[in-house]
């Protein structure tokens, strides 16, 4: 995520899941919905990345997961274990974590343990894919406590052209794949479901080329900025038809089908994204029709942004970080769990 984008031209679907809407707008805290209201997904696949289950009307469970990002307070999800238990209690099931660059052992011990801690599983950012001798080093020390990894970070918006990835990828990913056979590598982490300069595309017609296909392909969506309220709402539905886009365009470059999940979602990445963000109606009513739309569009992952990290000057955290309470997209996020997760009813509490 960049702290601010502009020049957005997108092309948005503009009818609303009301039915979604309707079953989490009057309370944050409410499970009074019916486990039929809510959309089933359109992918018949099974699970095929490894921890992934399928829950409850083939809706994949690496749908719920967060992201641990840069810290921009002390008060975060790795030093505040009431966060941590709050996420394991609601069921998320995958926490995306940025490995900074030449990290100590103890850093990304640290980001490991906050992971585990949460009960969920890892999908780690490899942060630096210039840094060869760093990178073999990360996948080497966790082992098999991650077995997921983005190759970089919106390269398209952080000046990296796609000749420069592709050869990085073709080089290191074979690589890292002897030292860790069992993990699954996932690019090209796009800022939106195209790519700068059709970044996806060619990032798809270089491996084509290469032979060396990526495990799962990933790329962020903020389908708000500087919207309106009512208009970023009107938004919130669009994520199936990315998520269908980028995987017809899987279809049709590489002759088969792969994992598609977005690794980051929320409504605005402004810096800070609008006050409205701040509306306990809005962020539950979002964030549930987002999720439908994700489900919609058969996601085989996906990972709000952000956990507790002071993103968007707090208002893109789930958690408030001077009382480490969740707030309603934590909530609303907890209830859609309880639909899909089998053994879960809608009487159990989840919050905090």
């Amino acid at each position: 995520m960049l702290l601010a984008r502009s020049g957005w031209h997108f092309r948005w679907t503009w009818r609303i899941l009301f039915i979604t809407m309707a079953l989490f707008a009057t309370s944050a805290c409410s499970s009074a919905t019916s486990q039929n209201s809510m959309p089933t997904t359109s992918s018949s696949a099974g699970a095929v990345l490894p921890g992934q289950q399928i829950w409850k009307q083939g809706v994949s469970s690496y749908l719920f997961g967060t992201n641990d990002s840069y810290e921009w307070s002390p008060n975060n999800i790795q030093t505040q274990p009431a966060i941590q238990q709050a996420l394991r209690n609601a069921g998320f099931t995958l926490i995306r974590s940025f490995f900074p660059d030449k990290a100590s052992d103890a850093v990304i011990e640290k980001r490991i343990q906050t992971i585990e801690n949460s009960g969920a599983h890892c999908l780690g950012v490899i942060t630096n894919i210039a840094d060869v001798s760093f990178d073999k080093h990360l996948i080497s020390y966790l082992g098999s406590r991650c077995q997921l990894y983005e190759f970089g970070n919106e390269p398209d918006l952080n000046g990296i052209s796609i000749q420069t990835y592709l050869q990085q990828w073709n080089t290191l990913i074979p690589v890292l794949r002897q030292i860790n056979p069992s993990a699954k590598f996932i690019g090209p982490v796009t800022y939106n479901d195209q790519g700068n300069h059709n970044f996806m595309q060619n990032f798809l017609e270089g491996v084509k080329a290469s032979g060396i296909l990526p495990d799962a392909i990933s790329f962020h969506w903020y389908p708000c900025y500087e919207d309106t309220e009512a208009s970023c709402l009107s938004k919130a539905n669009t994520y199936a038809q990315v998520i269908q886009g980028v995987k017809s365009l899987v279809r049709s470059i590489l002759g088969k089908d792969l994992p598609v999940g977005i690794s980051e979602w929320n409504y605005d990445p402004g810096n800070p994204p609008p006050a409205y963000g701040d509306d306990p109606q809005f962020m539950t009513q979002f964030s549930t029709v987002a999720l439908a739309s994700m489900i919609q569009g058969g996601a085989a992952f996906a990972c709000q942004f952000d956990a507790a990290d002071y993103g968007g000057y707090g208002r893109l955290d789930m958690f408030d970080i001077t009382t480490n309470q969740p707030k309603p997209q934590y909530n609303a996020i907890a209830n859609v769990i309880k639909l899909y997760k089998p053994g879960t009813t809608q009487s159990q509490t989840t919050t905090a």
